[in-house]
Protein backbone atom coordinates (compact mmCIF):
# COMPACT_ATOMS: atom_id res chain seq x y z
CA UNK A 1 0.00 0.00 0.00
CA UNK A 2 2.50 2.52 0.81
CA UNK A 3 4.56 1.68 -2.68
CA UNK A 4 1.33 2.85 -4.39
CA UNK A 5 1.05 5.91 -2.50
CA UNK A 6 4.66 6.55 -3.01
CA UNK A 7 4.04 5.75 -6.55
CA UNK A 8 1.27 7.91 -6.88
CA UNK A 9 2.92 11.24 -5.43
CA UNK A 10 5.45 10.39 -7.61
CA UNK A 11 3.51 10.68 -10.84
CA UNK A 12 1.76 14.30 -9.38
CA UNK A 13 3.69 16.52 -10.49
CA UNK A 14 4.01 15.19 -13.64
CA UNK A 15 0.38 14.81 -14.18
CA UNK A 16 0.32 18.69 -13.29
CA UNK A 17 2.98 19.67 -15.44
CA UNK A 18 0.99 17.93 -18.44
CA UNK A 19 -2.33 19.34 -17.46
CA UNK A 20 -1.01 22.57 -17.09
CA UNK A 21 1.00 22.89 -20.26
CA UNK A 22 -1.99 21.40 -22.08
CA UNK A 23 -4.06 24.87 -20.93
CA UNK A 24 -1.54 27.12 -22.75
CA UNK A 25 0.27 25.42 -25.54
CA UNK A 26 1.16 28.38 -27.57
CA UNK A 27 2.57 30.53 -24.77
CA UNK A 28 6.11 31.54 -24.51
CA UNK A 29 7.70 30.37 -21.06
CA UNK A 30 9.73 32.29 -18.66
CA UNK A 31 13.50 33.56 -19.35
CA UNK A 32 15.65 30.49 -17.82
CA UNK A 33 12.33 28.50 -16.60
CA UNK A 34 11.41 26.13 -19.77
CA UNK A 35 8.15 24.63 -18.15
CA UNK A 36 7.07 28.29 -16.86
CA UNK A 37 4.77 29.53 -19.46
CA UNK A 38 4.90 33.39 -19.20
CA UNK A 39 2.56 35.90 -17.45
CA UNK A 40 0.34 38.24 -19.97
CA UNK A 41 0.13 41.47 -18.90
CA UNK A 42 -2.95 42.94 -18.69
CA UNK A 43 -4.66 46.48 -20.72
CA UNK A 44 -7.56 47.89 -20.83
CA UNK A 45 -9.05 46.83 -24.55
CA UNK A 46 -6.43 44.99 -25.75
CA UNK A 47 -6.49 41.51 -26.34
CA UNK A 48 -4.60 38.86 -26.31
CA UNK A 49 -2.71 37.64 -29.09
CA UNK A 50 0.02 34.52 -28.59
CA UNK A 51 3.25 34.22 -30.16
CA UNK A 52 3.36 30.92 -31.80
CA UNK A 53 6.08 28.52 -30.72
CA UNK A 54 8.73 29.17 -33.12
CA UNK A 55 8.25 32.80 -33.75
CA UNK A 56 10.60 35.57 -32.36
CA UNK A 57 13.50 37.34 -32.77
CA UNK A 58 16.39 35.07 -32.04
CA UNK A 59 17.57 37.12 -28.59
CA UNK A 60 17.99 39.81 -30.49
CA UNK A 61 16.41 42.50 -27.99
CA UNK A 62 17.52 40.29 -25.16
CA UNK A 63 21.12 41.55 -26.95
CA UNK A 64 20.02 44.83 -27.31
CA UNK A 65 18.71 46.41 -24.75
CA UNK A 66 16.79 48.83 -23.95
CA UNK A 67 14.61 48.89 -26.21
CA UNK A 68 13.99 52.52 -27.22
CA UNK A 69 10.85 53.95 -28.82
CA UNK A 70 9.24 56.79 -29.63
CA UNK A 71 5.81 57.41 -31.11
CA UNK A 72 5.02 61.17 -31.95
CA UNK A 73 0.81 61.41 -32.47
CA UNK A 74 -0.94 64.47 -33.92
CA UNK A 75 -3.87 62.85 -34.63
CA UNK A 76 -6.74 61.86 -31.35
CA UNK A 77 -8.63 59.54 -33.35
CA UNK A 78 -7.29 56.70 -35.06
CA UNK A 79 -3.74 57.48 -34.86
CA UNK A 80 -3.70 57.68 -30.62
CA UNK A 81 -5.82 54.34 -30.76
CA UNK A 82 -3.14 52.65 -33.04
CA UNK A 83 -0.33 53.70 -31.22
CA UNK A 84 -1.79 53.01 -27.51
CA UNK A 85 -2.53 49.34 -28.78
CA UNK A 86 0.92 49.17 -30.26
CA UNK A 87 3.00 50.33 -27.09
CA UNK A 88 0.92 47.64 -25.53
CA UNK A 89 1.57 44.56 -27.74
CA UNK A 90 5.17 45.76 -27.45
CA UNK A 91 5.37 45.67 -23.90
CA UNK A 92 3.18 42.33 -23.95
CA UNK A 93 5.96 41.60 -26.02
CA UNK A 94 8.94 42.63 -24.21
CA UNK A 95 8.39 42.71 -20.89
CA UNK A 96 7.71 38.58 -19.84
CA UNK A 97 11.15 37.94 -21.58
CA UNK A 98 12.68 40.30 -18.94
CA UNK A 99 13.65 43.07 -21.94
CA UNK A 100 14.17 46.18 -20.76
CA UNK A 101 12.32 49.06 -22.42
CA UNK A 102 12.00 52.73 -22.68
CA UNK A 103 8.67 53.81 -24.72
CA UNK A 104 7.78 57.49 -25.13
CA UNK A 105 4.62 58.79 -26.40
CA UNK A 106 4.58 62.36 -27.91
CA UNK A 107 1.54 63.89 -28.39
CA UNK A 108 1.41 67.23 -29.86
CA UNK A 109 -0.77 68.75 -32.66
CA UNK A 110 -4.75 68.23 -31.59
CA UNK A 111 -3.53 64.44 -29.62
CA UNK A 112 -3.06 67.07 -26.94
CA UNK A 113 -6.81 66.67 -26.67
CA UNK A 114 -6.94 63.29 -25.19
CA UNK A 115 -3.88 64.79 -22.28
CA UNK A 116 -6.56 67.06 -20.60
CA UNK A 117 -8.43 65.46 -17.71
CA UNK A 118 -12.01 67.21 -18.37
CA UNK A 119 -11.86 66.39 -22.24
CA UNK A 120 -15.59 63.93 -22.36
CA UNK A 121 -14.60 63.90 -26.63
CA UNK A 122 -11.42 61.89 -25.42
CA UNK A 123 -12.06 60.23 -22.48
CA UNK A 124 -12.25 56.83 -23.54
CA UNK A 125 -8.59 56.58 -23.83
CA UNK A 126 -8.01 57.39 -20.14
CA UNK A 127 -7.78 54.43 -19.02
CA UNK A 128 -5.56 52.67 -21.42
CA UNK A 129 -3.19 55.71 -21.18
CA UNK A 130 -2.97 55.56 -16.99
CA UNK A 131 -2.45 51.52 -17.51
CA UNK A 132 0.35 52.18 -20.12
CA UNK A 133 2.03 54.58 -17.73
CA UNK A 134 2.03 51.98 -14.89
CA UNK A 135 3.83 49.99 -17.22
CA UNK A 136 7.03 52.22 -17.65
CA UNK A 137 5.46 54.30 -21.07
CA UNK A 138 5.95 57.91 -20.53
CA UNK A 139 3.53 60.54 -22.10
CA UNK A 140 5.30 63.75 -23.50
CA UNK A 141 2.72 66.74 -24.14
CA UNK A 142 3.20 69.73 -26.46
CA UNK A 143 3.12 73.01 -24.38
CA UNK A 144 3.00 74.93 -27.88
CA UNK A 145 0.03 73.08 -29.32
CA UNK A 146 -1.74 72.93 -25.62
CA UNK A 147 -1.54 76.91 -25.72
CA UNK A 148 -2.86 76.92 -29.46
CA UNK A 149 -5.41 74.90 -28.59
CA UNK A 150 -6.54 76.84 -25.54
CA UNK A 151 -5.72 74.18 -22.84
CA UNK A 152 -5.06 74.42 -19.66
CA UNK A 153 -1.64 72.99 -18.46
CA UNK A 154 -3.40 72.46 -14.97
CA UNK A 155 -5.71 70.06 -16.51
CA UNK A 156 -4.06 67.64 -17.93
CA UNK A 157 -3.17 64.11 -15.74
CA UNK A 158 -0.90 64.28 -13.69
CA UNK A 159 1.59 61.31 -14.75
CA UNK A 160 1.78 63.04 -17.78
CA UNK A 161 5.36 65.85 -18.46
CA UNK A 162 4.93 68.79 -20.70
CA UNK A 163 7.29 69.72 -22.95
CA UNK A 164 8.38 72.99 -25.23
CA UNK A 165 8.00 71.34 -28.52
CA UNK A 166 6.89 67.85 -29.54
CA UNK A 167 8.46 68.19 -32.57
CA UNK A 168 11.71 68.63 -30.23
CA UNK A 169 11.05 65.95 -28.32
CA UNK A 170 11.20 63.89 -31.36
CA UNK A 171 14.26 64.84 -32.66
CA UNK A 172 15.59 64.96 -29.23
CA UNK A 173 14.64 61.50 -28.61
CA UNK A 174 15.60 60.20 -32.25
CA UNK A 175 19.66 61.29 -31.47
CA UNK A 176 19.17 59.73 -28.02
CA UNK A 177 18.68 56.27 -30.34
CA UNK A 178 15.34 55.95 -29.71
CA UNK A 179 13.24 54.00 -32.98
CA UNK A 180 10.88 56.65 -33.76
CA UNK A 181 7.64 54.99 -34.94
CA UNK A 182 4.40 57.24 -36.37
CA UNK A 183 1.43 55.54 -37.15
CA UNK A 184 -1.02 56.87 -40.09
CA UNK A 185 -4.48 57.50 -39.58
Amino acid sequence: MMKKFIFALLLLPLSVHTAFSAEMPDMPSMPGMPNMPMMSIPFPTIPEIPVPKGMGYDNYFKQNQPVKVVFGVSDPGAQLKETLTNAAYTIKYLKPRGIKYKIQIVLYGRAVLPANSFNEEYGGYSELMESLNKQGVEFAICNNSLVALNQSRDDIYPYMKIIPAGILQIIKKQMQGYAYIHNTK
